[in-house]
């Protein structure tokens, strides 16, 4: 899958519906997402996805990156849940990230969402970073 990614400015408010589950016929129309980031601490990153109300964080196990494992209890589930955060440094900095979220990307659509895209495109908010 040939992931293209567009930097975009983040908007000054956004919203999304909680439980709302991801419109996979709609993702396979537009073949569009919105990537954001947010820090968890100052070298932690968490990577969303969105499209349209559904947001969903992906922060999942890529080879070859550096990422922060953390085990959190989800109040809403019951379960443990275990998240990796990207680590920004001096060798993993936004060209980095970016390959980071093109692999992401990869693995959300393929092996969580069970789809098959020829390509998708990413709009990544990374005026942050």
């Amino acid at each position: 899958m040939k992931v293209n990614i567009i930097e975009v400015p983040t908007p000054s408010s956004s919203s999304f519906t909680m439980f709302e589950e991801f419109d996979k016929a709609k993702l396979m129309e537009e073949k569009t997402v919105r990537v954001r980031l947010s820090y968890i601490t100052k070298t932690r990153i968490s990577t969303t996805m969105q499209l349209g109300q559904s947001r969903m964080g992906i922060n999942l196990p890529i080879e070859g990156f550096k990422t922060f494992e953390k085990s959190e209890h989800s109040y809403f589930t019951g379960n443990v849940t275990v998240s990796h955060y990207f680590v920004k440094s001096k060798k993993q900095n936004l060209e980095v990230y970016k390959e980071y979220v093109k692999a992401l990307i990869t693995k959300a659509v393929k092996e969580y969402m069970y789809l098959d895209l020829d390509e998708i495109t990413v709009e990544l908010e990374a005026d942050r970073f």
